[in-house]
């Protein structure tokens, strides 16, 4: 029997309140996929899962994420556990987990960002390598980023309808 360890990344799905999505852009220290678009968040750190009590810490290991990458502080009882969306990916070494975080009045302060409609996420998603959401059209950042618009935490009932729409093509596609 073969044991799978796989990598576990943990990003946040911030809203605006018009509900469109936020999303950074990659920059030098991130090593790959420079300048292209995914939501904040990263790998969680071996340290931290090995010493891990319990589910907290994707939430710690997010708000460290989100105060490097973005400079952003938000308070810890803003995220609900329960809201995790999983994708998998390399024939599951790759766990990606996005916990919704929902509508936050603070701002990023560093780094290139922006909010995205489900039309824009699309556009995003087609754009050129390099200056693209992370790897592309029905990729895994593609596909979490629609599944939390889709999702009835995004406060724009338009938003959830056209992302879940979009979503379902992607998986009739595959």
């Amino acid at each position: 029997m073969v044991t799978v360890k796989p990598t576990l990344g943990i990003f946040g799905a911030i809203f605006n309140e018009r509900g469109c999505l936020l999303v950074k852009q990659r920059e030098k220290e991130d090593r790959t996929y420079i300048g292209e678009w995914d939501l904040p968040g990263g790998g969680v750190e071996s340290v931290a899962a090995e010493s891990a009590l319990d589910e907290r810490v994707f939430g710690e290991e997010f708000l460290r994420e989100l105060r490097e990458e973005l400079g952003m502080m938000i308070e810890e009882p803003l995220w609900r556990m329960p809201s995790l969306y999983p994708a998998l990916s390399k024939g599951g070494k790759d766990l990606a987990l996005v916990m919704i975080i929902g509508v936050v009045d603070s701002r990023p302060t560093r780094g290139k960002w922006r909010y995205v409609s489900p039309d824009e996420l699309e556009d995003l998603a087609f754009g050129p390598e390099g200056d693209r959401l992370l790897s592309g059209y029905g990729k895994r950042m593609h596909r979490l980023c629609l599944r939390t618009l889709a999702s009835r935490d995004c406060p724009n009932l338009i938003y959830r309808v056209q992302a879940g729409k979009m979503l379902k093509k992607i998986q009739e596609e595959s």
